[in-house]
């Protein structure tokens, strides 16, 4: 592949400043493990993949309030799949129990008329 340069970055993060920063936060995910998004493979150091990344517009750089934005939406993305995962979980709980409950009245009325029907001709 072409060498990456700072004008093909500059072009998706017009602020030099800023792109130092943001090529520094993302090396510094990379090497801490966090997956590389770019849709090819890279055999690249960290730095280089976290300025190919830039320069295709996977990365970018994100105000506070855009962070807090997002954060936000993951938050209630993350409480939505736990309601949907109690609900889904709660669910078969409650036929198991309803299951158990009606097998164990079902089983427990025989033996009462066995027991009260035994009673009845051992006192006849």
């Amino acid at each position: 592949m072409a060498r990456i340069t700072v004008e093909d970055c500059l072009t998706k993060e017009t602020n030099r400043f800023a792109l130092v920063q943001l090529a520094s936060k993302r090396t510094k995910q990379i090497l801490a493990g966090s997956p590389i998004v770019l849709d090819y493979e890279v055999d690249n150091k960290p730095v280089v993949v976290a300025l190919r990344e830039i320069a295709a517009g996977k990365v970018r750089f994100m105000t506070e309030e855009e962070i807090q934005q997002a954060q936000q939406r993951q938050r209630e993305e993350r409480e939505l799949q736990w309601e949907k995962a109690r609900a889904a979980k709660e669910e078969p709980v409650d036929t198991a129990e309803q299951d158990r409950n009606g097998t164990q009245s079902q089983a427990t009325a025989p033996d009462s008329e066995e027991s009260g029907g035994e009673s009845s001709e051992n006192a006849a």
